[in-house]
């Protein structure tokens, strides 16, 4: 991955994720594009955010963006990497879809506040889920309490319906071997079932693709996925939970609606989800 676009509102959560992404590719040369745009959902932040900085004007903007080039400036992870700040006047979700197909964009960046948490239901901010679903692009997705301590242990949760899966994760081959990280591929269901041949098929097309690199599969039961990826996360220190990005129905429960509070992975965890 070269070309990366980091999305801020210039909130200590984007500063978290700016930080979190350098670490990440601490070992590797990148083109970083800072964008700022306008964002549709922005009363949810004012509500929700511990430190939106609220944009006014074009200026101001300009202004936020020297501060942050100081800070990047003075940043021991600074490393190789180039800065690019992007000012778009419109809205975030058209700004990074514009800039994605401009600039040749391999993964899109941003920070989240984790769950909100309205009437009878949880729900991760607006503005992420729009990101995730709208853009074409793979998202990651950075938690304000993640830390970068190295990646060591990959989840990858399947339900080994999508036959696509060994070629997306292609796109972050270079990301696991240069941590040397271990995959672990679980399997989600609700009750037991033996795989039918079009899941086993996949299965083992996962297995061929990883063979010279460690990894191992995981079939976990349980109703609650949340709980699912919660307990294997606290059991096997995973690190970064990848997702494919049309598994639409692991989607709905683990990211966008689950049906439980206080899940600690949407606080901790980082998400990358692959198109």
């Amino acid at each position: 991955m070269k070309n990366i676009l980091i999305l801020t509102d210039f909130s200590d959560n984007s500063w978290n994720s700016i930080t979190y992404t350098l670490a990440l590719f601490k070992n590797k040369s990148c083109n970083f594009y800072l964008l700022n745009g306008v964002n549709k959902h922005e009363e949810y932040f004012v509500k929700n955010s511990r430190s939106l900085v609220k944009i006014k004007e074009k200026k101001d903007a300009k202004t936020a963006f020297d501060k942050l080039a100081i800070k990047v400036a003075n940043s021991p992870l600074k490393g190789a990497h180039r800065f690019f700040p992007i000012i778009a006047e419109i809205d975030i979700i058209e700004a990074a879809r514009a800039q994605i197909k401009e600039k040749n964009i391999d993964l899109v960046v941003i920070g989240t506040n984790g769950l909100s948490y309205t009437g009878r239901q949880n729900n991760i901010s607006p503005i992420s889920e729009d990101i995730i679903t709208k853009l074409k692009s793979s998202i990651l997705v950075v938690p304000f309490e993640a830390h970068f301590s190295g990646l060591k242990e990959i989840a990858f949760p399947t339900d080994y319906t999508n036959f696509k899966e060994a070629k997306l994760l292609q796109k972050i081959s270079d990301l696991i071997k240069s941590h040397k990280a271990s995959t672990s591929f679980v399997y989600m269901t609700k009750k037991i079932n033996k795989l039918d041949k079009e899941q086993q098929w996949n299965k083992e097309t996962l297995h061929d693709y990883f063979l010279n690199q460690p990894h191992s599969f995981h079939v976990e039961v349980n109703e609650d996925f949340e709980l699912t990826i919660e307990n294997f996360i606290d059991t096997n220190g995973v690190d970064l939970i990848v997702m494919a990005a049309k598994n639409l129905n692991l989607f709905e429960q683990i990211l966008f609606r689950p049906k439980i509070k206080n899940i600690k992975y949407y606080f901790k965890t980082p998400f990358l989800v692959i198109h």
